[in-house]
């Protein structure tokens, strides 16, 4: 509530699954128009795959100079819609589903966004990752598909 007691909306925040191919960039390019005009958007990039050991971006400094290449790729990148928003990059030491789910709730996100790519017959209907979030998530999942139009 602000002084002259109207109530002050919280700014809506999404968690976005980002490993630097196209799936999830057209996913952040999704999420950065839905959050418009003030948003935040949570970058989380997981340093391992499901089931894996230990990544070698295991230094503070080298996870914080991927953030930061993160954020600049976008803002020098010419994608207009990140610039009113509110931009945080989280590099973690985790498979992608903890990662994301660790994310989500330290930043209170409203829902966790992922892009979808082709997958084989076995994996069409829902990709390995996004399958495991719609199982553990506590907050929705969204799966921005490949054919999703942008523009």
């Amino acid at each position: 509530m602000t002084g002259g007691g109207h109530s002050v909306a919280a700014k809506r925040c999404l968690a976005l699954g980002f490993d630097r191919n196209e799936s999830s960039r057209r996913a952040a390019t999704w999420a950065a128009r839905d959050l418009q005009p003030d948003g935040k958007l949570v970058f989380v990039h997981a340093c391992r795959p499901l089931n894996a050991p230990r990544s070698p971006l295991a230094s503070l400094e080298e996870r914080e100079r991927l953030g930061r290449a993160i954020v600049d790729e976008f803002l020098l990148g010419g994608d207009a819609t990140m610039r009113d928003l509110e931009l945080v990059v989280e590099i973690i030491d985790r498979d992608p589903v903890a990662a994301l789910i660790e994310a989500a709730e330290r930043n209170d996100a409203d829902a966790i966004v992922v892009g979808t790519e082709r997958h084989s017959r076995l994996h069409r209907a829902v990709g390995v990752v996004t399958g495991e979030l719609l199982k553990s998530s506590t907050v929705p999942v969204i799966a921005v598909p490949a054919g999703v139009s942008l523009g």
